[in-house]
């Protein structure tokens, strides 16, 4: 299919068919400022602008554009890798909880069942919870 732009007079309103879009498109590109709703439906079109304002740009403006893509891409990565960082710190922390109560528990038990056979001094010393806690236990 050959199409002569000059010929393709279709209005925006006009638009029917993705082949009219983009079309239209490739008349008028360089004299919109922004994507028109009716053709914002097509992310491809919607893309093809962007790359076309970017290549009206200057090279300084190109560069600043750059710089702002990088600055921006930069501060994504810093938030996810401080985000993998705290749930690694999270779990370690977690973890290590966990084992400190089980201890915890695995010392009530061995005390409770000592309590028919030593005195509250004797389960504290061995087991390391305090004589309050061992008499509680009674």
């Amino acid at each position: 299919m050959f199409v002569e732009l000059p010929k393709f007079k279709k209005t925006l309103d006009e638009l029917e068919t993705l082949v009219d879009k983009w079309l239209y498109f490739l008349k008028c590109a360089n004299q919109l400022e922004s994507v028109p709703p009716k053709m914002s439906e097509v992310a491809a079109i919607d893309h093809a602008f962007t790359v076309a304002k970017q290549s009206r740009l200057s090279r300084k403006e190109l560069e600043v554009l750059e710089k702002r893509q990088m600055f921006l891409h930069d501060n994504r990565n810093a938030i996810l890798k401080a985000r993998q960082d705290g749930e690694t710190k999270g779990r370690q922390e977690g973890w290590q909880e966990g084992r400190q109560e089980g201890r915890r528990e695995e010392r009530l038990e061995i005390a409770r069942s000592l309590l028919d056979l030593l005195d509250a001094e004797t389960i504290a010393q061995k087991t390391g919870l305090t004589i309050a806690e061992v008499q509680q236990l009674k």
